[in-house]
């Protein structure tokens, strides 16, 4: 098999090419191992560094030079901007605010607050309050 890698720093974002003659079982592991490297974020808690996959995260929050991860039982951090980080996120994900993203699929019920405003309530208990800006992107997600 041949193999060409090309380094372009000015590439806008990443991708790979197989030109295969077939599907076989060590192309598809190598395609497996590849996509789950993407699909994890090593986070920071104490002095260990733990591996969370992005369907285990409730909720990102920024938080001081870094970013808040949030799962069923944990809290860690990240270290990044919120910003850069939400490029990177699958779509299960939804802004609620310049501070907060959080995992669709994760969502217990929302609750309709006396100032027009959302709380999205998490399955972890967890609240994110939606931004006004945000409503309607939200509704749209949902389909409501």
């Amino acid at each position: 098999m041949k193999i060409n890698f090309h380094i372009d720093p000015n590439l806008e974002a990443e991708h790979i090419d197989l030109w295969l003659h077939k599907m076989t079982p060590e192309v598809n592991r190598l395609i497996q191992q590849i996509g789950a490297d993407s699909q994890v974020l090593w986070c920071h808690s104490d002095a260990q560094i733990i591996p969370v996959n992005y369907q285990d995260v409730f909720c990102l929050e920024a938080a001081n030079r870094g970013i808040t991860v949030y799962t069923a039982d944990q809290q860690l951090f990240y270290h990044d901007r919120l910003s850069r980080l939400k490029e990177e996120l699958p779509n299960d994900f939804i802004t609620a605010s310049r501070s907060a993203i959080f995992n669709y699929r994760h969502i217990d019920h929302l609750e309709l607050l006396d100032n027009g405003l959302i709380d999205v309530v998490l399955t972890n208990q967890r609240r994110v309050q939606i931004s006004r800006r945000n409503i309607q992107t939200l509704k749209r997600r949902l389909g409501i």
